[in-house]
C-alpha cells in the first residue's frame, strides 16, 4: 500500500503514545503459579492525535485531502514521535548486516559521549524503537538497545533516524473525520496504530 505523506502545518496539539505488548499468561490452578510468555513479534505501537483546532480555510484542506487519502486502514504514512529534533549533526548507521533482537551494532555517532538517553527514540526501516539505554559513542561506535523487538533485520550501513524519528501508522479505523463550524473553526484528531 502507499505511502501518505503528513502534514505539518499547522502542527498536531499532541499525541498519546502507548506500546501494545501481548503476552499469553496460563495460572495454575494447583499452585497459583503463573507462566508467562512474551510475544516478542506481535507488540504495536498505538496512538492517538488529540483533536486540534484549524483556523483557517487554507490549512485544512491539506488534512482533509490528508485523511481521504489515507483511505481507513488502507494506507501508511509516518507520525513523528517527537515535536522537536533529538540531535542533529550525526548520521548513525547499522553497523554488520543480521543483527536483529533487542540491540545493534552502530556507528557514524561523531565524537565520543552520551548522544541519546534512555527513553529516547530511533527509527530504523520505518520501524519505531525506544530506547532501553542511554547511547554512548566511543569514537563513533555504539551499540543500542531498544524495545520492542526489532521486525525487520536491517542492511549493514542501514541509516538509523536520530534527529526526527517517525513510527509509520495507519488509521485504527475506516471513517477518521472532522468537525466544521459555522465560524470557520475547524476540529480534527484521529486514532491510529503501527502499521508492518
Amino acid at each position: 500500500m502507499a505511502i501518505i505523506p503528513f502534514p505539518n502545518c499547522p502542527p498536531v496539539s499532541g499525541t498519546r503514545w502507548q506500546l501494545n505488548q501481548p503476552s499469553q499468561v496460563n495460572r495454575s490452578e494447583w499452585t497459583g503459579r503463573r507462566r508467562v510468555t512474551i510475544l516478542s513479534e506481535a507488540p504495536r505501537w498505538l496512538c492517538e492525535v488529540q483533536p486540534f483546532d484549524i483556523v483557517d480555510d487554507d490549512a485544512i484542506w491539506p488534512w482533509r485531502a490528508f485523511l481521504i487519502d489515507c483511505q481507513g486502514k488502507a494506507h501508511s504514512f509516518r507520525l513523528p514521535a517527537v515535536r522537536t529534533p533529538q540531535i542533529s549533526g550525526i548520521t548513525p548507521r547499522v553497523n554488520g548486516g543480521g543483527q536483529g533482537g533487542y540491540s545493534l551494532v552502530t556507528d557514524g555517532w561523531g565524537a565520543s559521549g552520551t548522544k541519546l538517553r534512555r527513553g529516547q527514540y530511533v527509527t530504523i526501516n520505518d520501524q519505531l524503537l525506544m530506547l532501553t539505554a542511554d547511547v554512548v559513542s566511543a569514537s563513533g561506535a555504539a551499540t543500542i538497545s531498544f524495545k520492542p523487538w526489532i521486525r525487520n533485520i536491517p542492511a549493514d550501513d542501514a541509516l538509523i533516524v536520530v534527529d526526527m524519528p517517525t513510527a509509520l501508522m495507519s488509521m485504527a479505523d475506516d471513517a477518521p473525520g472532522w468537525d466544521d463550524s459555522d465560524f470557520g473553526l475547524y476540529q480534527l484528531g484521529f486514532a491510529c496504530e503501527e502499521s508492518f
